[in-house]
């Protein structure tokens, strides 16, 4: 299974394809050049198709960085999982 954290740089990478792996890693509104409010939205669409999940734009762009939606992704995945799991408990009992 593939390391999240190289899932989303993938997810990076398709958003912002001038920059490499390593920067990447340190990505965020104010080093990547490109990044705007469309962007932002482009990329969280990216990330939720690649995880399965639903990510919110909260706050301001400049809060948004590489790590900060490497966060909330790794978040999102953990709270799925254990609400899948409740769902398969209730089955079972039901």
């Amino acid at each position: 299974m593939e390391d999240v954290q190289e899932k989303l740089i993938k997810c990076f990478s398709a958003v912002f394809p001038e920059l490499l792996p390593h920067e990447i890693v340190m990505a965020s509104p104010s080093t990547a050049g490109a990044w705007d409010s469309l962007t932002a939205v482009t990329l969280l669409a990216v990330v939720e198709e690649e995880f399965g999940i639903e990510l919110e734009l909260n706050g301001k762009l400049e809060d948004m960085s590489f790590e900060s939606i490497l966060a909330r992704v790794t978040q999102g995945g953990e709270s799925q999982v254990r609400t899948e799991s409740a769902q398969v408990s209730t089955a079972k009992l039901g």
